[in-house]
């Protein structure tokens, strides 16, 4: 029985069973708390120190940065907007939260729930191409602008943001500035101490950490108040017994993320590259997005007329090819697309197919003919539908 084709990483991915095997003498040989005072000079606490500093590391981080185990990068962007909204827009007035509209749940619901204490949340316009300019933000920006808080990039389309020249603009009107980078690590290299970047986060279970992992990175001299108070934990920004298992795991996956990177930025690329052309010699009417822009190495956004993204989906995944048109964390990808400015007709056709690091030239050619004859198929069930 041949395996499943598991296409769709931007939503979640699997750890290593090496990373596994790591983590498990911290469930049972070391499951004490592993800040307390006579564990201090023991492996536990060694631990703790080896796989911060090497998160550090791996995120370009300075020595005094502060970087806060979390459960998952939506509780790091919800920490960041309790604190600066409690902090700062209270106190100053500086009550704009700038996003934009293709961005995730944690952006946009984030920021909704603290209308209440006062925040607005502002939209920036993007391009036609679905990227937001400094020129755009630039118009955006106000005197009562306190943040701009955004996604690296989009994991459904792949699309990038000019994230340094954005920072610069934030750097220059004097408004923090927070980037999530969970779709991009592992395929996109950065320094954290080379760009004016006040607050980073990320997702560990979106390039092969343990799933309940995340991490906020606070730049020297920024200071938050905690979400979850309770003491000293984690320079006190972050209550409960710290997840040590965790973090082993989450530092694991940053070292196998520097052992991959050129195959990702590389192979999974050309796989990626080879799917799109595939598909268009197997399906004339097929229409590959964004692949003229600056985008993820392996994401790919393809439109299949005729075809609605949910009926295609389905009947793929009874095929045991997995792909997505959003939900979840995600916004439905059709949605998304037309708000970029895709035709509608387009749009409610469009599947986004994101490769891993393990994904097979096999599970490739598998793949297409998977997809073209399913599509195919689709689209004569549907030729009286309208889309």
């Amino acid at each position: 029985m041949e395996s499943p084709i598991y296409l769709d990483h931007a939503t979640t991915t699997g750890p290593s069973d090496y990373l596994v095997q790591q983590m498990q003498p911290f469930f049972k040989r070391h499951w004490h708390c592993p800040t307390a005072p006579y564990l201090k000079g023991k492996e536990p606490f060694a631990t703790i120190n080896q796989k911060i500093r090497k998160i550090k590391t791996s995120l370009g981080a300075g020595e005094k940065d502060t970087f806060v185990l979390t459960s998952c990068a939506a509780e790091a962007i919800s920490h960041i907007y309790h604190a600066l909204a409690i902090d700062e827009a209270s106190e100053t007035g500086k009550n704009h939260f700038v996003t934009t509209f293709i961005e995730d749940a944690s952006f946009l619901m984030g920021i909704n729930r603290f209308e209440a204490l006062g925040i607005q949340k502002k939209l920036s316009p993007l391009n036609n191409q679905g990227v937001l300019t400094p020129e755009n933000l630039m118009r955006t920006l106000t005197p009562r602008t306190s943040l701009v808080s955004l996604s690296w990039a989009n994991g459904l389309t792949g699309i990038l943001h000019p994230i340094a020249e954005l920072a610069e603009v934030c750097k220059e009107k004097g408004v923090a500035f927070h980037v999530d980078v969970s779709d991009i690590l592992g395929k996109l290299y950065f320094r954290f101490e080379d760009l004016p970047i006040d607050y980073l986060t990320f997702d560990g279970d979106r390039f092969h950490g343990p799933k309940g992992t995340g991490g906020l990175l606070i730049r020297h001299p920024h200071t938050l108040s905690p979400l979850i108070p309770d003491g000293t934990q984690q320079h006190g920004l972050r209550g409960g017994t710290l997840n040590l298992p965790g973090l082993v795991g989450l530092g694991i996956a940053f070292e196998e993320q520097e052992e991959h990177f050129n195959h990702v930025c590389m192979e999974t690329a050309r796989l990626r590259n080879h799917f799109e052309t595939s598909i268009e010699s197997a399906l004339s009417e097929a229409q590959v997005l964004f692949r003229e822009i600056s985008r993820l190495p392996n994401v790919s956004v393809i439109a299949f007329p005729g075809v609605t993204s949910e009926l295609l989906a389905f009947h793929l995944a009874q095929q045991d090819v997995f792909a997505s048109f959003g939900g979840g964390r995600h916004q439905k990808l059709p949605a998304l697309l037309e708000t970029i400015g895709i035709d509608p007709d387009i749009a409610k056709c469009a599947l986004s197919f994101s490769l891993g690091r393990g994904t097979t030239q096999e599970e490739i050619q598998r793949a297409v003919g998977i997809v073209a004859d399913t599509a195919a198929k689709c689209r004569t069930f549907s030729k009286k539908v309208k889309v």
